[in-house]
């Protein structure tokens, strides 16, 4: 089996990433509007769940410290993705103050504050699409 990889497609206006991520939520999407596909698709995935269930029940029969390691890893997983979002939640936050600030830096006339923008947006968007 290989590896998952992303690929890059050429679109004339600019390249984009699709990856794993974005084929799964399409995929998704396309079973959700076919009522039948959806339900074999559940059928699948709860038959899948239940043999999951039962081999690991029977390994945790067998042997009780995978139980206690399977525990354990659950427990550092939870905690590694409840970090993560506190992380984004606070960068998030921060982004949001920033545009506070830079909100309330910009002129109180209209005209001057699309002025100001165009003159930010050319200074620090436009080098960038001209390097590529």
């Amino acid at each position: 089996m290989g590896r998952a990889t992303t690929r890059v497609t050429r679109d004339t206006s600019k390249a984009t990433t699709k990856g794993t991520k974005d084929n799964s939520k399409r995929y998704r999407e396309k079973i959700k509007n076919d009522p039948i596909k959806f339900q074999e698709y559940r059928a699948r995935e709860a038959e899948r769940s239940r043999l999951y269930r039962k081999k690991l029940k029977e390994v945790v029969k067998k042997n009780k410290k995978v139980l206690k390691t399977k525990r354990e890893h659950d427990r550092i997983r939870q905690q590694k993705y409840r970090e993560k979002k506190k992380e984004e939640l606070a960068n998030q936050k921060s982004m949001e103050e920033m545009l506070k600030k830079v909100e309330r830096a910009l002129p109180a006339k209209n005209s001057r504050k699309i002025e100001v923008i165009k003159m930010l947006y050319r200074k620090y968007v436009e080098p960038e699409s001209a390097e590529e």
